[in-house]
């Protein structure tokens, strides 16, 4: 789990003039012990039932069919001891992550279910990507693709009237990158800010990584299916299958018709994990 690519420096530190809020003490105290060999798989699991919330969030995403399992799990003792410590500590993350963006105050223009939705869409693309192409890097690229872009969120309420405009315009703009006018108009991008937040929440340093290394391009240091994720906007026009099946084709070199039918192949899983990130 976690083992790809090189750590890149940046000079830049995007945390000086953005306040990164906190993970609640429940997650950081289960966080803990997920990371302590010493605590039993049993305690896990009889913590994470006694916080009814994430317990019945976690078995959902564990259930989704974007999550890949084979048969639906019933308990929350099953799924931990099917699990293990590592892909269970990624659903935790997901979870936390998504609550405490969401717990932020709102801004009129984003929408933040949609935001889900499209973070959703990435992480059953790249698990499909994965599946055919990079089999020993499903779980991973699931967690990466899901929390790609936790970047966007702060960095829009930082300048929100300044950001709602460049956004849109790369909404709509197939031609621009996101980064570049990010770079432009904030002096920092959505990549950076995002790595800095999970390595400020104690991600794993691979993880880290490919958050901060999502938008590049080939030759890649992430897995491919990171990357073909990564060309979901939001936008259901630009992100027809057909035209992300033709743009990957394109930038990674890959074959349109195979990577045509494994977008295609994602779309139900993509409703479900939606429905089960709600």
């Amino acid at each position: 789990m976690f083992k790809f690519g090189k750590k890149k420096a940046s000079t830049a530190d995007p945390l000086d003039q953005f306040e990164v809020p906190s993970f609640p003490a429940a997650i950081l105290n289960l966080l803990s012990k997920l990371r302590d060999p010493e605590t039993s798989i049993n305690e896990l699991a009889a913590d994470l039932e006694v916080d009814p919330g994430l317990h019945v969030r976690v078995l959902k995403m564990v259930n989704s069919a974007a999550f890949g399992l084979s048969h639906k799990v019933s308990n929350i003792h099953h799924a931990v001891n099917l699990l293990g410590r590592s892909r269970l500590e990624s659903l935790v993350l997901s979870v936390a992550v998504k609550d405490t963006l969401d717990s932020q105050s709102p801004l009129p223009w984003l929408d933040m279910q949609q935001f889900w939705a499209t973070a959703a869409r990435r992480a059953t693309v790249a698990r499909q990507v994965a599946n055919r192409l990079e089999p020993n890097q499903q779980a991973d690229v699931f967690t990466i693709s899901l929390l790609q872009d936790i970047g966007i969120p702060l960095l829009a309420r930082q300048q929100p009237t300044q950001y709602a405009e460049l956004y849109q315009r790369w909404l709509e703009d197939e031609n621009l990158e996101l980064i570049e006018l990010e770079q432009q108009h904030c002096n920092t991008n959505h990549t950076i800010l995002g790595g800095r937040m999970a390595k400020s929440w104690g991600f794993p340093d691979p993880l880290v990584q490919a958050i901060c290394n999502h938008h590049q391009a080939a030759p890649l240091e992430i897995p491919l299916a990171v990357a073909i994720s990564a060309l979901i906007r939001g936008n259901p026009e630009l992100d027809s299958c057909s035209n992300l099946a033709s743009k990957g084709a394109q930038r990674f070199d890959c074959d349109p018709e195979q990577l045509l039918e494994l977008l295609d192949s994602a779309l139900t899983a993509e409703n479900d994990l939606c429905a089960a990130l709600q």
